[in-house]
C-alpha cells in the first residue's frame, strides 16, 4: 500500500492561520477582561508614534499598555498571514471554495482592524462587542478554508443516510453557541471588568430576586459596593447574565444529547465520532469554565480561557457541519474537475 500523500504546504499555512487567530482571540480576551482596550488612546499610531517602531521600554513600562499594544502587533501579524495565505491560494489552486474563503478571510481581517481602531477612537462599547463577535466569524471562515484545502474535501468520505440530519443538528446547535458568544460579548463590553452576578447557581443568595424593582436593585448595588467593592450593575446586565448562564447549560445539554444520538447508528463514520466527541468535551469544559469564572470573581486567565474554548466550540461545530455537508454532495462535472485539481496539489 502506498503511503498517504503529505498535506499541501498551503493547507498547513491555512491551519497555521487558524492557530494564529485563536491566539489573537485569547489575547483580545485578556485585553477586554483587564479593561486594557483604551490603555493606548490613539490609532493607528501609539501615543503619536509609529505602531511598529514604538520603543520597547515605553511599551513595557505599563502592563496595560503592553497588553493592548501587543494585541495590535499580533493583529497586524495575523493580517499579514491572512494576506499571504490569500496570495498562496490564488496562485496555486483554481478551487472556487478555496479562493472565495481566502478572499472572505482577507476582507474580514481588514474590517476587523478598522472596527478595532474605531473602538479606540469613538470609545463605543458596542463597537468592541461587534469586534469580538466578528472575530468568531473570521475564525470560522479561516477554519473553513483549511477544511477546503484538506484531503477530506478533495476526497470526501461518503457518509450514511443520517448525514443531513447530523448536519442540521450540529449547525443548529452551533448557531445557538454563536448566540451565546453574542450574549457574552454584550456582558463583557457593556460592563467591563466586573460580573453582574457574583454567585452561582443562585443570584445574590436567591433563586430569582426581583432585580427589576428599583429598591431591590438598590440593595444589590449596596452589597456590591460594601462587600465586593465592585461598581454598580444594571437591570440589563443582570438580565444578560441570567440568559447567558441559562442558555449555556441548555445548549451544552443539547450538544451532549445530539452527540449521543448521532453516534448511535453503526454506520456513523469514524471522523464524525471523533469530531462530535471533541465537540461535546468542549461544551462540558465551557460550562465548567463559565461556572469557575463566576466563582473566581472573574479571574482574567479563567475568563480568557472561557472565551477561547467558546471560540473552539463555534469552530468545531461549524467544521463538523461543513464536513457533513460535503460528505453527501454529488459531484457535477465542474466540481469533479475542481476536485482533481485540488488533489493534484497533494501529489
Amino acid at each position: 500500500m502506498s503511503p498517504s500523500p503529505r498535506p499541501a504546504p498551503v493547507y498547513r499555512a491555512a491551519c497555521f492561520l487558524v492557530g494564529s487567530i485563536l491566539f489573537l482571540i485569547a489575547l483580545g480576551g485578556q485585553v477586554t477582561t483587564k479593561v486594557a482596550g483604551l490603555a493606548v488612546p490613539d490609532w493607528p499610531g501609539t501615543f503619536g508614534q509609529n505602531m511598529f517602531t514604538f520603543p520597547w521600554a515605553q511599551m513595557t513600562a505599563c502592563a496595560l499598555v503592553f497588553l493592548e499594544h501587543a494585541h495590535r502587533l499580533v493583529a497586524a501579524g495575523v493580517g499579514l498571514i491572512t494576506l499571504g495565505v490569500l496570495a498562496w491560494v490564488w496562485s496555486t489552486t483554481q478551487d472556487r471554495w478555496a479562493r472565495g474563503l481566502s478572499l472572505g478571510a482577507a476582507g474580514l481581517v481588514v474590517v476587523q482592524g478598522v472596527i478595532g481602531g474605531q473602538r479606540v477612537l469613538q470609545v463605543e462599547w458596542i463597537l468592541g462587542c461587534i469586534h469580538g463577535c466578528l472575530a468568531q466569524v473570521y475564525l470560522a471562515v479561516a477554519g473553513g478554508l483549511a477544511l477546503v484545502l484538506s484531503r477530506f474535501w478533495s476526497q470526501p468520505i461518503r457518509s450514511d443516510d443520517l448525514s443531513k440530519a447530523r448536519m442540521r443538528m450540529v449547525w443548529g446547535m452551533t448557531g445557538l453557541v454563536f448566540f451565546q458568544t453574542i450574549l457574552g460579548a454584550f456582558m463583557r463590553h457593556e460592563g467591563p471588568g466586573f460580573l453582574s452576578i457574583p454567585d452561582f447557581p443562585k443570584i445574590y443568595g436567591e433563586w430569582l430576586p426581583a432585580f427589576w424593582r428599583s429598591e431591590v436593585l438598590q440593595g444589590i448595588n449596596e452589597v456590591r459596593a460594601t462587600e465586593l467593592q465592585w461598581p454598580a450593575t444594571t437591570v440589563s446586565l443582570i438580565s444578560w447574565q441570567i440568559l447567558h448562564r441559562t442558555l449555556g447549560i441548555l445548549v451544552a445539554g443539547g450538544i451532549f444529547a445530539g452527540a449521543v444520538w448521532s453516534v448511535g447508528p453503526s454506520s456513523t463514520p469514524k471522523w464524525w465520532r471523533r469530531g462530535v466527541t471533541l465537540w461535546a468535551a468542549l461544551a462540558g469544559t465551557q460550562v465548567f469554565l463559565g461556572i469557575l469564572t463566576i466563582w473566581s470573581g472573574r479571574l482574567p486567565e479563567i475568563a480568557t480561557l472561557h472565551v477561547l474554548v467558546g471560540a473552539g466550540l463555534v469552530l468545531t461545530g461549524w467544521l463538523l457541519g461543513l464536513a457533513a455537508w460535503r460528505s453527501v454532495q454529488t459531484d457535477s462535472p465542474l466540481e469533479a474537475a475542481d476536485r482533481r485539481s485540488a488533489s493534484a496539489a497533494f501529489s
